[in-house]
């Protein structure tokens, strides 16, 4: 689906909030954010997608339970420069994580250190 057709829909009355059998259950967001596809993160965001969706199995076990939980996972594991303006743009919109501590500047420089080593080594092999 293009952007453009995805913003024509979610400009109608949807709701994005909706589990979607196709991806195993998780709604639109959840694709966005594993996509690593920030302008549909937003775009969905803005339309009301729900930044604390709390997914049921099997979504929850597939992916994760919320789409930050995703997104830090894929940052983490994935791509760094890709993900984190996903995170960012969750907690822009109020995405909160219940099981993760809030991220200072330190802990979050470490994480993206971290995260770089990981990938590097991963993308060597």
């Amino acid at each position: 689906m293009t952007f453009k057709t995805a913003a024509y829909l979610v400009a109608g009355d949807i709701n994005l909030n909706v589990p979607c059998p196709k991806i195993q259950g998780a709604p639109p967001l959840f694709l966005a954010t594993l996509k690593g596809n920030s302008a549909m993160v937003q775009l969905l965001l803005q339309h009301g997608a729900d930044p604390n969706y709390r997914a049921e199995e099997p979504t929850a076990s597939i992916y994760t339970e919320t789409p930050l939980a995703l997104a830090r996972q894929a940052r983490m594991l994935m791509n760094w420069d890709k993900y984190h303006p996903i995170v960012q743009l969750l907690e822009t919109f109020g995405a909160a994580d219940e099981y993760a501590p809030i991220e200072t500047q330190d802990s979050l420089e470490q994480t993206k250190a971290e995260a770089k080593r990981w990938q590097s080594q991963n993308s060597q092999q």
